[in-house]
């Protein structure tokens, strides 16, 4: 089996498509734009002028919602919407450049999978939601990939909602159709916008510096509605599995208790979604799983005081039960983005100083460096299986702890 990344996923349905016009086909509504081969005799005015960054583009009829959220999108006129089935992606016309009874695990997805129409070709995110391993062919299509700087994606035309076109429109204009983006960073070729949604659905567009034109894009939903007829009777009032959760009564002392200290409220990971619902977090619905099919993952976004928190989801009853009722697996805060005073075992918190960290700790821990970020990364692992884990980052410059995450599976 090749490799995969593992994500924890929840997903909606796909709409109806239709059959896919071939690339090759596509290319013959392009104007072509002709070279002049005048002479001295060539009157000046019949001379074609140099074609601009962003035309050509066709143009196609296409209705898409006005937000990214619920992931829909056309390529050459047709509609999508993330995810969707194997089997409906590929009735488009794509091909799949791999083996399609490759098995997938459980609760996993492959990243970067190539597909192609004719010479064009575009890369996917193939996902498995359920709770056993499957082919290729019964998962899902959960990211869309595209990039145009590569000969291979120059004629892959695609219509965004807020009537945003690949290839065509710019920066300001995706500013105005979605609002400002969740992160926004330039390199030497590229400035890159992204917007999520939740965790593990994101939409980032790069914009060439020379043209300005939107000529990177990558779509990623991750989440899983497969089985909504059994989420509709999900289970509402409180599972033993809740009732049976305790809070801790004081702080831990050592890591691998994960006991956190969380926005002033102590709490044992994993958590029930419910208890931090009692202490003034709010589910932000469009963002989060309404319900959670038994013994699997899901996703929840959680919102406070204009902080967000992104977390993965499980369910540890047999049935389905709506997300209230299902377990946190991790929390995090950070000096930068989600600011939520953060505390563990130690009082290690967040503008410790790295000696009184050090000193604080008696695990064993990895040590890696981020130069970009210009940060220093500890992760104490509770064992070797790795999945559950403390990760402390430390400011290089000023030598303090600036992100706390724990993670509990």
């Amino acid at each position: 089996m090749r490799g995969f990344k593992t994500g924890l996923m929840i997903l909606m349905a796909a709409g109806v498509l239709w059959m896919l016009p071939g690339c090759r086909d596509q290319k013959q509504e392009i104007p072509i734009s002709t070279v002049s081969q005048s002479t001295e005799d060539d009157d000046p005015e019949d001379t074609m002028q140099e074609q601009l960054p962003g035309e050509g583009i066709p143009v196609y009829e296409v209705e898409l919602p006005d937000e990214l959220y619920d992931f829909e999108y056309a390529v050459w006129g047709v509609s999508y919407q993330l995810p969707m089935t194997y089997e409906s992606f590929t009735a488009n016309g794509w091909s799949y450049d791999g083996d399609e009874q490759e098995m997938v695990s459980a609760q996993s997805y492959l990243a970067g999978e190539i597909f192609t129409v004719e010479d064009c070709a575009v890369t996917v995110d193939i996902m498995n939601p359920e709770a056993s391993e499957l082919p290729v062919s019964q998962c899902y299509v959960a990211g869309f990939h595209v990039d145009a700087g590569e000969d291979s994606g120059k004629r892959v035309y695609v219509n965004l909602p807020g009537n945003i076109v690949f290839q065509k429109s710019v920066a300001e204009e995706v500013i105005q159709a979605y609002g400002a983006p969740k992160d926004r960073y330039e390199q030497e070729e590229y400035l890159f916008l992204t917007y999520e949604f939740g965790l593990n659905r994101s939409v980032q567009f790069g914009f060439d510096n020379e043209t300005g034109l939107l000529m990177r894009l990558d779509l990623q939903n991750l989440q899983n509605s497969n089985g909504e007829e059994e989420l509709e009777h999900a289970l509402s009032e409180e599972t033993p599995e809740v009732k049976a959760y305790q809070a801790p009564e004081a702080p831990g002392t050592a890591l691998d208790q994960f006991v956190v200290s969380y926005d002033g409220t102590l709490y044992q990971l994993p958590v029930p979604t419910a208890e931090l619902l009692k202490h003034g977090w709010e589910i932000n619905d469009k963002e989060s799983d309404e319900a959670v099919k038994g013994l699997q993952y899901g996703y929840v976004t959680l919102e406070k005081n204009g902080e967000r928190l992104f977390g993965n989801v499980r369910n540890d009853s047999e049935e389905a039960v709506t997300v209230e009722n299902c377990f946190i697996t991790a929390l995090y805060g950070d000096m930068d983005t989600t600011k939520v005073p953060i505390a563990v075992a130690g009082g290690i918190t967040l503008g410790t100083p790295e000696e009184t960290f050090l000193a604080a700790v008696s695990e064993d821990y990895e040590k890696t460096e981020d130069t970009e970020n210009g940060t220093e990364i500890y992760t104490f692992y509770a064992d070797e299986t790795k999945e559950s884990y403390t990760e402390i980052t430390v400011d290089q410059a000023l030598h303090l702890v600036r992100g706390i995450k724990v993670v509990k599976q």
